[in-house]
């Protein structure tokens, strides 16, 4: 039986996050921070004196650290060389040691226009989604609503009361498919999370969002920057997934997008949220009511 340790508060230190990476790897060094939010997870690529690399994640709360371990221990095997390996964990520093994914991100080398990488994504995130088994749940749309409801205090004196009301009928209409097909979704499928090697090969990368949802959810992200602009896109990624979009998975992806509108806007409230964010929350929320997805 698996005994978990004491829980600690807070985000653990670098230099004792490293010495249990000196433990396992030998001497490292950290030759580069990619922490994008430093007060939840850290972030590192640490290199041996072999030349090896990996990258170290630990996370200041318990939740967020079991997301991602779950996700490297259950669902990402199934990627085999297409994701991360688990090298090591320790469940008291909240920490993940996970190998190099070889390759440059889609978005740092115009990959994220090519529709093949759009269709070949498509066929890694599906064997993502057929990892485990799909779980029938009645909870999705309850849940959009309750995170809505959650974000939503303030939203009318910035969108309007109106507004509001349209989006809770949004959620509504999710309401009225009882049960839904729930799948280990990346939850931030992206071309920024895609790595591409030299044969235009694709890789799946950051699992720190997984957990079950609609497949539909994992579309959200390129249907908001990608396909509005392109729609072959489209075409080529439904093509590798092997799936139609069902007016079923319409109403699913509304709703998460009425929530993740709101998630935006109230952040876009914040005192440290930036004029491009306020910027591009606003623009989620009007093309939630404005617009037709797909």
């Amino acid at each position: 039986m698996r005994i978990a340790p004491p829980r600690r508060a807070g985000l653990a230190s670098e230099p004792e996050v490293l010495d249990r990476v000196n433990h396992v790897l030998g001497p490292v060094v950290v030759i580069d921070d990619l922490s994008v939010r430093p007060q939840v997870c850290r972030v590192v690529k640490v290199e041996t004196r072999s030349g090896e690399k990996s990258f170290v994640k630990w996370y200041r709360e318990a939740p967020d650290y079991q997301r991602e371990y779950d996700a490297l221990t259950l669902y990402t095997p199934a990627l085999g060389s297409d994701a991360p390996r688990l090298i090591d964990n320790d469940d008291g520093l909240r920490m993940v040691l996970i190998s190099e994914v070889h390759g440059e991100l889609a978005t740092a080398g115009g990959w994220e226009w090519d529709p093949l990488v759009h269709y070949r994504a498509a066929v890694l995130l599906r064997r993502l989604h057929e990892s485990a088994k799909p779980v029938v749940s009645d909870q999705f749309s309850r849940q959009c609503a309750s995170r809505f409801e959650a974000a939503a205090g303030g939203l009318e004196q910035v969108v309007g009361s109106s507004a509001v009301r349209e989006a809770r009928v949004i959620i509504a209409q999710a309401m009225d498919i009882p049960r839904v097909s729930m799948v280990p979704a990346h939850r931030d499928n992206h071309p920024r999370n895609w790595m591409i090697d030299p044969g235009g090969h694709v890789r799946l990368i950051d699992f720190g969002l997984t957990e079950y949802d609609p497949w539909i959810v994992d579309v959200f992200a390129l249907e908001q920057d990608y396909w509005s602009s392109d729609p072959s896109l489209r075409l080529a990624f439904l093509g590798g997934y092997d799936r139609d979009i069902r007016q079923e998975d319409v109403a699913l992806l509304r709703a998460h997008h009425a929530v993740q509108a709101a998630l935006g806007l109230a952040h876009a409230q914040s005192p440290g949220a930036t004029k491009i964010e306020k910027l591009r929350a606003k623009e989620m929320f009007d093309r939630l009511l404005g617009l037709t997805l797909f």
